[in-house]
């Protein structure tokens, strides 16, 4: 199975990318690499990658994919802050452009995880 991994050099696509690679998927990252001289450290795992804005994404690059794990994002609250717009037309913009592209390419699987969705989880269980 062939799976893209949106946001694959962050915090846990870096993981991901391992994860997946060791159980035998045929993992394709995409990153826009925002955040290049800030790589997180550990053992990392070249994949394939398309180093593109989430909001360049075109439906060739989609091609072939069975799943998207979609991770990309501007991802926490003062990033946020600083350009409340910019965070928009990634995080919403982006995303939904994808998950169109994806279901247009015919890709079968597409998970979204959203980071603040995660810390509303998170804030909950406190």
């Amino acid at each position: 199975m062939r799976v893209l991994v949106t946001g694959h050099h962050g915090y846990i696509g870096a993981v991901l990318v391992r994860m997946l690679t060791a159980a035998g998927y045929e993992v394709v990252g995409l990153d826009s690499d925002f955040f290049v001289q800030n790589r997180f450290l550990g053992e990392v795992v070249e994949a394939p990658s398309l180093i593109k804005d989430l909001r360049d994404i075109e439906l060739e690059d989609l091609r072939g994919i069975n799943a998207v794990l979609h991770l990309a994002a501007l991802s926490n609250d003062p990033l946020g802050d600083l350009d409340a717009h910019l965070t928009y037309e990634i995080n919403y913009h982006g995303s939904m452009r994808l998950a169109r592209l994806a279901k247009q390419a015919g890709v079968a699987r597409f998970c979204f995880r959203h980071p603040a969705a995660c810390m509303a989880l998170r804030a909950r269980k406190c």
